[in-house]
């Protein structure tokens, strides 16, 4: 919009009382997310020159796990120095990421080298998801916190399945990631943190729905033989609650309150529907990313919260042990499902009449 038209938009608010005083002045343009994206992409690519650089000028950094974890730790903090002195310059920030990404990976370096190869398990892979904690919630970008949080989430899961509680992996970063969202609003003042916090806990939390829906563990994911052993439902119960607990707080927001027929009505068919999830995991997870996003006017988190729930349904699908005509029907089933649902809506739980007053 151009700076006349601008005008004019704010002298009409005001004229209709909906504004007061003068226009405020406009801040400066933030940088779009799918750039952020590319720079991301690009700050990962020139991390890994950096450090085929470092790993070939200075081998010695690498094979000492001191040097590895000193350097790597000095690399960081002039990575934070980067950002913060000079916030608004991509090429400044893509730059420091790539210098970040490869301090972390000579930190990760040099933890890995103060335990035993043969018995790394959960306390390396915890420290590290404790320092990606840290350096989502201290570094003063976006990217960064956003790939922070994600490889938290998922050195957390790591770290759990490698520890023999790979069932609470899935529930811990489902509450994290409802706790996040259905706060956002309220913790306005952190929104430069919980936003993209939020984010990287939510792709995190996708991957190891993913991974549970074929049959692996995170840990596969990096090579490890490690499966599921006991008790693989109790994840996804953990999930259902946290999908159940979000769903009773956006029903408190809304003014639905038990026992209204619409209230117990919801709580209802969300249960049902993610009881789903005990036979095809991550049902719960993307209804739950779905609901969040959609409260909070988040067409991102909808959208990453849709695309979910197509990979699990869908891969639910094709990995499912049956003949067509079984699958048919349960397509077929799925589908009056759906439409018994739409119907319940709107003629039950938000009649016209209702709408209209």
């Amino acid at each position: 919009m151009s700076p006349p038209s601008m005008h004019e938009l704010w002298s009409k608010l005001g004229s209709a009382g909906l504004t007061v005083g003068a226009m405020p002045v406009a801040e400066e343009a933030h940088t779009p997310w799918y750039v952020r994206v590319m720079l991301g992409i690009s700050g990962l690519i020139a991390a890994m020159f950096l450090l085929a650089f470092v790993g070939v000028g200075f081998s010695f950094v690498m094979e000492n796990k001191i040097a590895s974890l000193t350097v790597g730790l000095m690399v960081i903090a002039g990575a934070y120095a980067l950002f913060r002195t000079l916030p608004q310059g991509d090429f400044a920030s893509m730059f420091a990421l790539a210098v970040s990404i490869a301090g972390q990976a000579l930190v990760v370096v040099g933890i890995l080298g103060f335990f035993d190869h043969a018995t790394v398990r959960a306390t390396p892979v915890a420290l590290i998801a404790v320092i990606e904690a840290l350096l989502a919630l201290a570094m003063p970008n976006f990217i960064h916190r956003t790939a922070s949080a994600y490889a938290a989430g998922l050195a957390f899961a790591y770290a759990c399945e490698a520890s023999g509680a790979h069932f609470i992996a899935a529930g811990v970063v489902a509450a994290a990631v409802a706790w996040a969202w259905l706060n956002e609003a309220r913790l306005g003042k952190l929104h430069s943190i919980v936003t993209p916090v939020g984010y990287g806990l939510t792709l995190a939390f996708v991957q190891i729905e993913g991974t549970a829906l074929i049959g692996h563990s995170t840990a596969a994911l990096f090579g490890s033989q490690t499966v599921y052993k006991g008790w693989p439902w109790i994840g996804e119960a953990l999930v259902l609650a946290a999908l159940l607990v979000s769903a009773w707080t956006l029903l408190g927001r809304a003014g639905w309150v038990l026992p209204e027929r619409r209230a117990v009505l919801a709580l209802i068919a969300a249960a049902a529907i993610g009881a789903a999830s005990f036979k095809a995991p991550g049902i719960a997870g993307g209804l739950m990313i779905v609901l969040l996003g959609f409260a909070n006017g988040n067409r991102v988190l909808v959208g990453l919260g849709i695309a979910a729930l197509l990979f699990y349904v869908s891969g639910y699908y094709y990995l499912l042990d049956a003949t067509l005509l079984l699958k048919s029907g349960v397509l077929a089933a799925t589908a009056v499902a759906l439409l018994a649902a739409r119907w319940l809506v709107l003629n039950v739980v938000m009649p016209k009449e209702r709408l209209d007053a």
